[in-house]
């Protein structure tokens, strides 16, 4: 009992935490479960994408009653990050992965850097979205290929590219991004989930537990965000990337 209590309320912080900065929340899940509670960390990938799908749906529901959503750009990228998704799951569980989660961590760690300067930076009258031209489609589309595969292999949403690729490509307002990302991420950890499913890496109570506390969480975070300045959010982003930048290279390297 003690062990569902635990599941539950770790979750609820969780789901707070991810509809809020646009991810699914798989970056703070999947450490909790192994550190905190002993998980196997094949078994803590496999349960936390089904657990993302949950708080997506959660938080993306209250982000389309009030159209924050861009469902085009969710269109265009969705595909290719599906296809890396199911591509991530397998390397997953063929192959080691610390070369890709030290690489990885350092690429966190510039996108963190790049999106902590503008959360304090100086607020300017406006600014102009990129011109949209094909070379930024294709360059946004083998980025969310790259989501994809990093959401199948370590239990994550992808929403830690998702979220720079839709501001820094596309020109997405930061609030439409994380909005966007958070409708994403449950398609993406959906398709890498259904693999880990039908190897039998899934385990149906944790992901009752974790779902249980997600939904209110998420659906809390969703409804909060909108009273939250656009600098607010990029800050709260930025840590949470710098926080999966430093757990991603300390796995690597120890």
């Amino acid at each position: 009992m003690l062990y569902l209590l635990a599941l539950f309320a770790g979750a609820l912080g969780i789901g707070f935490v991810s509809a809020i900065a646009g991810i699914g929340g798989g970056s703070l899940m999947v450490p909790f479960m192994v550190l905190a509670l002993g998980f196997d960390v094949k078994v803590a990938v496999a349960t936390s994408l089904l657990c993302i799908v949950v708080t997506s749906c959660s938080a993306a529901s209250v982000y389309l009653r009030r159209g924050l959503i861009d469902v085009k750009s969710a269109l265009l990228l969705e595909p290719a990050t599906a296809l890396g998704a199911i591509a991530g799951a397998f390397i997953t569980l063929t192959l080691p992965a610390e070369a890709v989660k030290c690489a990885l961590g350092f690429i966190l760690l510039y996108v963190s850097g790049m999106m902590l300067k503008k959360a304090l930076a100086r607020a300017r009258s406006q600014e102009s979205a990129p011109k949209l031209l094909p070379a930024r489609k294709l360059l946004s589309v083998a980025a969310s290929f790259l989501a994809g595969l990093i959401s199948g292999m370590f239990g994550v949403g992808g929403g830690v590219i998702k979220v720079p690729v839709l501001t820094m490509i596309l020109g997405l307002p930061i609030k439409v991004a994380v909005a966007t990302s958070s409708f994403m991420v449950g398609l993406t950890a959906a398709s890498g989930g259904v693999v880990y499913l039908a190897k039998g890496f899934t385990d149906p109570v944790a992901v009752l537990a974790l779902a249980a506390g997600i939904m209110p969480g998420a659906t809390l975070g969703a409804k909060y965000m909108r009273k939250l300045d656009p600098r607010v959010v990029r800050l709260v982003f930025s840590l949470i990337l710098l926080y999966a930048a430093a757990r991603l290279l300390y796995s690597a390297l120890t």
